[in-house]
């Protein structure tokens, strides 16, 4: 049964043709890895030397015989009070017939005055490049049937022109949040549109003037420090790539278990702080979420429950998806939170 829905599946994306090799990878987690998420928040913090981060997302094993993977690794670091830069990399596997590999650099500039600390406006750019690839002998076709019979030796009579396809990447964003640590609540709004060239990828016929679609995106929400310990988000993102959309609406609760201060300065200490909350991805999957961060490494991992139609297909067992983040502290920093 699973190869039958393997090969069901891949008769639409031919069928769709370059509208399916065109789509962006997703993540439950979308808001782990900044610079992925908006360029303009590459380099954004002033407490930590880098930021580095790790992600893997294995999704559909319950329909496919090989399941989609998305991995992706993510540096970025502050240069000065201003500049922000960093890189990161996506491969994107499709049950290893088709492939997406992103690789962008990133850089981010903050338009408000370093030296207040009530808002941030920052505004980023990023450019890289993009490899896909199809594995032609993975894949199936109606002519290599015979009487009802699959026939793998059977030629597939189909003429692609190329197997794979290399295209330039730039991105653009901007990005606003409330930052005064004297206030419960810190609103945040970011805007940013990928593939802003839109290049061509066709990769059936050479002539086909198929171009990879801008992908636009919107998140926002806003954090409130319930107590010193306990803080929550709500967070939201929308996102726009051709005729695709997604609406992403999440919550997420953190507690800090420990802390130890020295006067108005937070000493570089270990403690722990617990994640937990849940997103909801408009008619396709609740994803929740757990983590926890020891000293300056933070573990995530979701799971996400099929709520569209899919579910009859997969019992509901959607992608399982894990995140590590290291931040190391600049040693002493100053808190200026409000005791609540």
């Amino acid at each position: 049964m699973k190869k039958l829905y393997t090969h069901i599946f891949w008769g639409v994306v031919l069928m769709l043709g370059n509208t399916s090799f065109a789509q962006d990878y997703h993540y439950t987690q979308f808001d782990v890895q900044k610079p992925m998420l908006n360029p303009a928040q590459t380099g954004m913090f002033v407490d930590a030397k880098y930021r580095a981060g790790a992600q893997f997302r294995n999704q559909w094993r319950s329909v496919a015989t090989k399941p989609f993977t998305t991995f992706s690794l993510a540096y970025d670091m502050p240069v000065n009070s201003r500049w922000g830069v960093g890189a990161y990399l996506v491969n994107y596997d499709g049950a290893k017939i088709y492939n997406a590999f992103n690789f962008v650099v990133s850089g981010a500039y903050k338009i408000t005055n370093p030296q207040q600390s009530e808002h941030l406006l920052t505004t980023g750019i990023q450019a890289g490049v993009i490899y896909k690839n199809t594995n032609n002998l993975d894949l199936v076709f109606d002519n290599q049937y015979n009487n009802g019979t699959f026939h793998s030796e059977l030629p597939s009579q189909e003429d692609f022109v190329k197997y794979s396809k290399t295209m330039p990447e730039f991105n653009w964003g901007m990005y606003y949040e409330y930052t005064d640590d004297s206030k419960r609540y810190h609103p945040f709004f970011g805007a940013s549109v990928f593939h802003i060239t839109s290049p061509k990828e066709s990769i059936l016929i050479e002539s086909t003037n198929s171009k990879l679609p801008r992908r636009f995106a919107f998140n926002g929400g806003s954090k409130f420090n319930v107590t010193r310990e306990m803080d929550v988000s709500l967070k939201a993102l929308y996102m726009m790539q051709g005729t695709a959309r997604e609406l992403v609406l999440g919550l997420m609760g953190t507690y800090k278990f420990n802390e130890q201060s020295m006067g108005s300065y937070v000493m570089k200490s270990k403690y722990v702080e617990l994640f937990y909350g849940a997103n909801y991805r408009f008619k396709d999957a609740i994803g929740v979420i757990l983590g926890i961060q020891y000293d300056e490494l933070r573990y995530l991992i979701s799971y996400d429950i099929t709520t569209s139609t899919l579910n009859s297909v997969n019992g509901g067992r959607g992608a399982i998806e894990f995140s590590m983040i290291f931040q190391p502290k600049n040693g002493y920093r100053k808190r200026n939170r409000k005791k609540f």
